[in-house]
């Protein structure tokens, strides 16, 4: 009688700790900062920051006044998944003939690593190395997903964003920018 009595307390204390355990994990830390929502279809990006392969900071401004839609192409050199749609990446330019759209690599590696990613693939693209952002960032949340491909228009409204290997639907949507401006 006396060990089930026992046993009793300790399944309760057991039961008590994974209470608070749950508990503590539904509940915000004191000073923590809260997460800033991603990034959506219509949400305005003013411009990005990063590091070349130079290790030079490079802003750039994602508004123009050439008309230009903004094609990024998100990835991360540590992913199987880019691995396989790397190569279908590699015969975009930076800019096109017409000057109608920029194409810009993002990712949150090392500019280094970044650059030889690129260069193991030929991409002909330029590469920007945005490896400081945190999870507070808002611009966080266009490398959280790889491969992963954004298409703004010429004031910086995103229009499209989608899998890596969703080519012809980036195509479309650089198409309807280009009628419609």
């Amino acid at each position: 009688m006396r060990f089930s009595k026992v046993l009793l307390v300790l399944l309760l204390m057991a039961i008590g700790v994974q209470g608070a355990l749950l508990l503590s994990r539904t509940r915000p830390e004191a000073g923590a900062a809260s997460p800033v929502p991603p990034l959506g279809v219509g949400d305005t990006v003013y411009a990005l920051a990063g590091e070349t392969a130079a290790g030079s900071t490079r802003v750039i401004p994602m508004a123009n006044s050439t008309g230009a839609a903004t094609v990024l192409y998100a990835f991360h050199p540590e992913c199987p998944y880019c691995d396989s749609i790397a190569p279908a990446w590699s015969p975009y330019p930076s800019t096109d003939d017409a000057g109608s759209v920029r194409r810009l690599a993002v990712t949150m590696d090392l500019p280094e690593a970044a650059v030889d990613y690129a260069e193991r693939f030929g991409w002909k693209m330029d590469v920007l190395s945005m490896s400081r952002l945190t999870p507070a960032d808002r611009d966080y949340s266009l490398l959280a997903k790889t491969p992963w491909i954004f298409v703004f228009d010429s004031g910086g409204v995103l229009r499209f964003q989608g899998h890596g290997t969703e080519l012809e639907l980036v195509e479309a949507a650089v198409r309807r920018l280009g009628t419609s401006s």
